[in-house]
């Protein structure tokens, strides 16, 4: 059971334990209710159970990309945030699940983290503030889910910007995680890319990593100066995670694009 199912899997099963608990209720106070009142109970159970039935065949209808486009409603936008320590997602929290372009605005560094669910989908990034010397991406794409961590290196005040629920899917797709069917539309792509690449740095260059929730599984490839014959195959919900090392230092990496043309 994945993280996006084993979400609605939770709370069919906190629904079922409450449905156990008025049923134990009503068997404990039977020998003090009449039969009407046991037989009333009962029906009540037999209801409530049957609702959890129904949501579970909806809950079960529900799609990865149907949770995913839930999840970004939820994007909460938050001021310029001082790095003191980890940051924890949650709905209690100062940032909320949702779907965020994270901008760094002091320092330069390290984002990593730990998923609170879904391990196969790292937190890795390398970021700065815009014009820092090392080029590094000033905004990155970020999926959070309830209890992840985020953990900053090096970095002094970040921002979270909510990205809109409703986005239009485009073939050009810069730093951070893309959601298919929402931000690219599935398809069998070639890539390529407008920016320069050193082919000195032969192990430089874009890093795509796709994510399928069905399986749980990541499965990963390069593009670079002298591996640049790439086609990768798109499946509706899945989340592609694209890094990139800038080896032209007359370019900026917030500037930069891969770009995926469909494959008749």
């Amino acid at each position: 059971m994945t993280f996006f199912h084993m979400t609605y899997k939770r709370n069919l099963i906190t629904g079922l334990f409450l449905s156990s608990v008025i049923l134990l209720g009503a068997c404990g106070d039977g020998t003090n209710n009449s039969l009407e009142s046991s037989e009333n109970e009962t029906q009540e159970v037999e209801n409530s159970t049957e609702e959890v039935t129904q949501d579970e065949t909806n809950q079960d209808e529900a799609s990865t990309l149907d949770i995913l486009n839930q999840l970004a409603t939820l994007s909460t936008q938050t001021d310029e945030l001082y790095v003191t320590d980890k940051i924890t997602i949650g709905e209690q929290e100062e940032v909320t699940p949702g779907i965020y372009d994270l901008e760094i605005i002091g320092g330069s560094g390290n984002i990593l983290g730990e998923r609170a669910d879904v391990s196969a989908l790292f937190i890795n990034w390398v970021g700065g503030a815009e014009n820092n010397s090392g080029d590094y991406p000033s905004k990155i794409r970020i999926i959070l889910f309830e209890g992840d961590v985020l953990e900053f290196m090096n970095i002094s005040k970040v921002k979270f910007n909510a990205v809109p629920e409703k986005v239009e899917p485009s073939n050009e797709l810069g730093i951070g995680e893309f959601i298919v069917g929402r931000d690219i539309l599935p398809g069998e792509y070639k890539l390529s890319t407008k920016v320069k690449m050193n082919p000195d740095y032969d192990n430089l260059g874009w890093g795509i990593s796709i994510y399928n929730d069905e399986n749980g599984q990541s499965r990963d490839q390069t593009f670079t100066a002298t591996n640049n014959d790439v086609v990768v195959n798109l499946k509706e919900g899945e989340i592609v995670s694209i890094s990139y090392t800038n080896t032209d230092y007359g370019s900026s990496s917030d500037e930069a694009r891969l770009l995926f043309s469909e494959l008749n």
